[in-house]
């Protein structure tokens, strides 16, 4: 009867609000359970480590979590590892609200940084271990995605109903695919948890109750070949590394009973055995949790225009959205993410300022608007500045300008005034594609003294008067000469 003994080390958020990385002690103690299992009986048995975890150990600051980080490479290359997603994210829910995508990204993504990290050990991808329950719509996207079997820990398989522990082997079935199904027995799942020092006794116990149910399998006609048990913890975790390196002891002894295997090169799955019903599960808090997210997601995509690709702020904050997403976050701790990374959207997004109140002069007609802009954060960001006002004709409306991080720049628009006065002018700041409005609208002044044109005017009319004056005057005093000289004009005295 082969058996298969799985063990696992789970998704736990090792992310910071301030970027830095920290492993809990519950953690650090689980990855040594695991590193003593592994270190005694890596062949024998399957390992599934979070990629999440490995990589928070690999940017933690703390010098014993390197080390810790060294013994688990080391331990990793002497076992069957297998892979999984980057961080815990659920395949029914991701396919319920239609995020593959994000799924698939994760898969690929964990399977890289474990090759890059245990570099002597090929990870196996085709076999999925689920902690929590599937439906079919997550055996589906597990089917599309390469996974040629499931297995299922204790909580996911609870989903199933009474456990069947005769001879009967289990599918999936996913279109014209066959899935292959092994649940953990639960009948071990306490036993394996006993971290009492008696581990002989209750490794004994454990190997006889199995050749046990062999022979119960074969009692009851079955073949025992055909009967996989897969023995692990409620979790998967290794709580008591010297338990389960006893009941290897003990079964190692009785290879024509018991055959120890590991998940690689699972058979194909038998197209006559039972298939089990899946329920549908509720996924209303996954939703609830994505649609979050992707609101959050369009809100920083608005910057992309503005802040550079390759600020470390998009890192940042690409992180906390992945994390955000994992299925073991606590909500508060996603709460926090979301409010940290909004505070300092916030900050960006209301960084360069124009100061309210300012009143340009112009001295003539045509003058020019100079826009001091400053930038008070510390990254560099393109903006498009458009001005409206009734009483300007400006060369441009808009312009798109760089303003360096806490620093300024200034913006010239050359500018012809159509009136005298007093009046308003509409500076507003946008991305640098116009797509949305950075900050609130600025108002600023503009008065104009004098203008040119009006001038000419005005300058005309007052000669034509004098001129006009002028004459009228030098035609009175002609006439007054004319008459005093003319005898036929003087009056008789």
């Amino acid at each position: 009867m082969p058996i298969n003994i799985v063990v696992t080390l789970d998704g736990t958020n090792t992310l910071q609000l301030d970027g830095s990385h920290v492993v809990d002690d519950l953690t650090r103690e689980k990855i040594s359970q695991l590193i003593s299992l592994l270190e005694l009986d890596g062949p024998l048995v399957s390992t599934q480590v979070s990629p999440q975890v490995v990589d928070g150990l690999s940017k933690s600051k703390d010098p014993a979590d390197q080390e810790l980080l060294a013994r688990l490479t080391d331990a990793i290359s002497k076992t069957n590892l297998v892979a999984t997603t980057f961080l815990a994210f659920d395949p029914s829910g991701a396919r319920k609200t239609m995020h593959e995508k994000e799924f698939n990204a994760l898969v690929d993504l964990g399977k890289n940084s474990l090759s890059s990290r245990f570099t002597s050990n090929a990870a196996i991808s085709d076999v999925w271990i689920a902690r929590n329950p599937i439906d079919q719509s997550g055996v589906d996207l597990l089917a599309e995605s390469g996974y040629r079997s499931i297995v299922m820990l204790p909580k996911a398989g609870a989903a199933l109903g009474t456990y069947d522990n005769t001879a009967r082997p289990y599918r999936l079935v996913s279109g014209t695919k066959t899935m292959a199904l092994y649940v953990v027995d639960p009948n071990y799942v306490t036993q394996l948890a006993d971290q009492k020092n008696n581990s002989f006794i209750t490794a004994s116990a454990i190997a006889a109750q199995l050749l046990a149910q062999r022979g119960k399998i074969e009692s009851d006609g079955g073949t025992p070949a055909l009967k996989r048990t897969v023995l692990t913890t409620q979790d998967g975790a290794v709580l008591n590394s010297n338990l389960i390196h006893q009941i290897l002891l003990i079964l190692k002894r009785v290879p024509q009973q018991i055959a120890l295997q590991t998940l690689n090169n699972l058979p194909e799955p038998r197209q006559d055995a039972y298939k089990p019903n899946l329920r549908t599960r509720d996924l209303s808090e996954f939703e609830t949790r994505m649609n979050g997210i992707d609101l959050l997601r369009t809100d920083l995509n608005k910057l992309n225009s503005s802040l550079d690709q390759n600020s470390n702020t998009w890192t940042i904050w690409n992180e906390r959205l992945m994390v955000m997403s994992s299925d073991t976050l606590t909500t508060e701790q996603r709460e926090e993410f979301a409010t940290q990374t909004r505070s300092e959207l916030k900050t960006l997004r209301t960084a360069v300022t124009l100061k309210d109140g300012t009143t340009f002069t112009f001295g003539s007609r045509k003058s020019q608007l100079r826009l001091d802009l400053k930038n008070s954060s510390n990254e560099d960001l393109t903006i498009q500045v458009k001005i409206d006002s009734p009483k300007l004709r400006l060369d441009r409306s808009m312009a798109v300008i760089e303003i360096p991080a806490n620093s300024a720049n200034e913006l010239v628009i050359n500018a012809v005034a159509l009136s005298n006065g007093l009046f308003p002018v509409a500076v507003r700041i946008y991305t640098a594609d116009g797509s949305s409005q950075l900050g609130k609208k600025i108002e600023v002044s503009a008065r104009v003294n004098a203008i040119a044109g009006l001038g000419q005017v005005v300058s005309g009319v007052a000669l034509l008067l004098l001129l006009t004056w002028w004459a009228a005057h030098f035609r009175r005093k002609y006439k007054t000469q004319m008459s005093s000289e003319d005898p036929a004009l003087r009056s008789d005295t």
